[in-house]
């Protein structure tokens, strides 16, 4: 919907402008490419625009207004006087001023929005951002001074501020406390549990509770053994807690029997990092490759519940026995859906084939970034071609890959980000990401990137060479590139020793030169 001062805008203007409604991914305060076009246009027309984002990342209304302020739009998710609107409003202010006026923090305050947020323009260009909140005491402003802005800042102030509206209206906020279990007699036991930690926060969990039991394998029936399926109940009801997260993954049996002896909800890791994915997955190849291997891996835990469901058949198959049993159409659906997306997925993949040869015609050289999840690859991509690539500290805050060319001294070569890699990840997964890390396998030259301050660095490298080994793609020359050395002293660390290697700090810049000029005579020697 496009509503306001219209009147002497061309209509190709408002064409563009009205292309931009429909969904975005939810994880963005603002969608960067919209972003560009409101600026662009705002700036040209000389004209506030303000544009309404509900939370699930839809992009509702677009009004147009003066050169000094803009008329606000009916639109609401709200569902109680006392909740928030369920709405952010983010409008334009021409003249380059990013702050908030008193008129802007009072329609916060009456239309209790859950943002209200002034983006400055001045000659096509963001001067920065101010967003503003309501709060118990009053509002709480946040502001970034140029282009450059906090995504899961923005949003998690929203989270804040809805929790706030709630507790005074008497309702309870959504329980995120978890507890994490961990079943082996591994001397790592603490350091995988630290891992799933940050997958857990990643999710918004709040692990809350550790729980490690040493014994050489994980009960077939409960994963923990009966006695410590209490010792889990009596802890979850101590700690207020309402989800256990399993170090390992589950198989169906293990998940009904720990879900009926709880009554909580039940993830393993594998389903952990399923849910990640869903969420940062923003491309439909990205969607089609994460509900292939969420489908993969839960085809086999499909378990008999209810032997009393089934179906007779008809037709032709009237004589053919008892019937079809709820537990085989359920499988039967599955697998046809696997083959659909597989087919879907085959498509991309080809398309992709043809780009990469078109490109090998071409003499575009291929550099692939690869790593562990968390090492800074999205940092390292977004200071070499400013792509700005989603960077956050959690773990697969990206997850589609992303491609850009550089070109250094009359030099040309793509640079591609990759999804990152994780210890036991399982081969359902890696299997269904193919087509993206068939970017590594037919890279030139790839980019192994490390983080020097992870205390298990050794063990995350190995599990990278270990899935490059699965593509194919263990041939291909490499250069390891050790990251987040600002500031800290790598040199007592025990690093692989692997010829080229480069010390380097995506954040800083510092040894990204030497990176790039390695990198050229690798490709062009």
């Amino acid at each position: 919907m496009i509503y306001g001062n219209v009147e002497g805008i061309k209509r190709n203007t408002l064409d563009r402008l009205r292309d931009l409604e429909g969904d975005y991914d939810r994880t963005f305060f603002i969608d960067r490419e919209a972003l560009n076009v409101v600026v662009d246009i705002s700036s040209k027309i000389n004209r506030e625009i303000s544009v309404f984002i509900s939370r699930g990342g839809r992009l509702l209304a677009i009004g147009i207004g003066s050169n000094a302020t803009v008329p606000l739009a009916d639109v609401s998710k709200k569902r109680g006087n006392k909740k928030l609107n369920g709405v952010r409003v983010i409008h334009t202010h021409p003249g380059g001023n990013y702050h908030l006026s008193d008129v802007d923090i009072s329609a916060l305050k009456i239309n209790r929005y859950d943002c209200m947020s002034a983006i400055g323009v001045k000659e096509g260009r963001v001067t920065g951002l101010s967003a503003a909140y309501l709060a118990k005491s009053g509002v709480n402003v946040i502001n970034f001074a140029g282009e450059n802005f906090d995504d899961g800042k923005l949003l998690d102030a929203i989270i804040a501020s809805e929790q706030e509206s709630k507790k005074e209206s008497g309702e309870e906020t959504v329980n995120n406390r978890a507890i994490l279990v961990h079943v082996s007699q591994d001397a790592d036991a603490e350091t995988s549990l630290e891992e799933l930690a940050s997958l857990a926060r990643t999710m918004g969990y709040d692990p809350v509770y550790r729980l490690i039991q040493k014994r050489e394998k994980a009960d077939s029936v409960t994963y923990v053994g009966s006695g410590k399926v209490e010792e889990i109940a009596l802890i979850c009801q101590v700690e207020d807690v309402k989800t256990v997260i399993c170090d390992h993954g589950l198989n169906g049996i293990q998940f009904k029997n720990l879900s009926d002896a709880l009554g909580l909800r039940i993830l393993d890791r594998s389903t952990l990092i399923l849910d990640i994915f869903d969420r940062h997955a923003t491309t439909n190849e990205g969607k089609l490759q994460v509900e292939l291997a969420r489908l993969s891996y839960e085809l086999p835990m499909l378990v008999g519940q209810n032997v009393g469901m089934s179906r007779q058949r008809g037709g032709l198959y009237a004589m053919g026995g008892s019937g079809e049993s709820k537990l085989e159409t359920d499988r039967r659906v599955i697998r046809k859906r696997i083959a659909d997306l597989k087919e879907k997925l085959e498509v991309v993949e080809r398309n992709r084939d043809s780009r990469r040869e078109q490109r090998r015609r071409n003499g575009v050289k291929n550099v692939s970034i690869v790593g562990y999840t968390n090492a800074g690859k999205s940092t390292l991509m977004n200071y070499i071609t400013k792509a700005g690539v989603l960077e956050e500290d959690k773990l697969f805050a990206t997850l589609d890959s992303v491609s850009r060319s550089v070109w250094d001294d009359g030099k040309q070569y793509l640079l591609t980000d990759t999804v990152g890699f994780i210890k036991r990840l399982p081969h359902e997964f890696i299997r269904a990401f193919k087509s993206t890390l068939d970017e590594a396998r037919y890279a030139d030259l790839l980019l192994v990137v490390v983080d020097v301050t992870s205390p298990k660095l050794l063990d995350e490298y190995d599990v990278v060479c270990g899935v490059l080994k699965d593509v194919g793609a263990d041939g291909i020359p490499r250069i390891v590139v050790y990251n987040k050395c600002d500031g800290f002293d790598y040199g007592k660390v025990l690093l692989p020793q692997v010829m080229g290697s480069v010390y380097i700090s995506a954040k800083t810049g510092e040894g990204v030169d030497e990176l790039k000029k390695k990198i050229k005579e690798i490709l062009f020697q």
